[in-house]
């Protein structure tokens, strides 16, 4: 079964949609309505800054409604701005989102607790930025 997004003026495609920022908490409170309640995951991966392409982040947050049907939310995120979070729709999300900011850099706009989940606050940098050095020094922290 697949869901009508076409009043958000979206087609999802293999379950999968590419939405726009400003779209995001609308697609995904719609989705939650029509017995999305399982939050899987949101990750982001960092990509730099090309020939083409300003320094962004691509954020993906899968849904699932049982028995088996999943939706996949995809939005693009330059460096400089803020996905809306979802942790007020799924609480699975604060965590996660957490992890995202730590790692990868990418912050929540409305995220309830947005700070670092794994790493020290003091530590350095995202590490798994694509920019970040891999031969950056590190102090023993554990």
């Amino acid at each position: 079964m697949s869901i009508d997004l076409s009043r958000f003026d979206l087609v999802a495609e293999n379950d999968t949609v590419v939405v726009p920022v400003d779209k995001l908490v609308d697609v995904a409170t719609y989705l939650r309505g029509q017995g999305f309640e399982y939050f899987v995951y949101c990750c982001a991966v960092h990509y730099p800054a090309s020939e083409s392409e300003p320094d962004r982040a691509l954020v993906e947050y899968r849904l699932r409604r049982l028995p088996a049907e999943d939706m996949v939310l995809r939005l693009w995120i330059p460096s400089s701005d803020a996905c809306p979070s979802l942790a007020g729709l799924w609480e699975a999300a604060d965590w996660q989102e957490r992890e995202q900011f730590d790692l990868v850099g990418v912050r929540f706009a409305g995220h309830p607790d947005l700070r670092r989940i794994m790493l020290p606050e003091d530590w350095p940098g995202h590490p798994l930025r694509r920019d970040y050095a891999i031969d950056t020094r590190h102090f023993p922290w554990r």
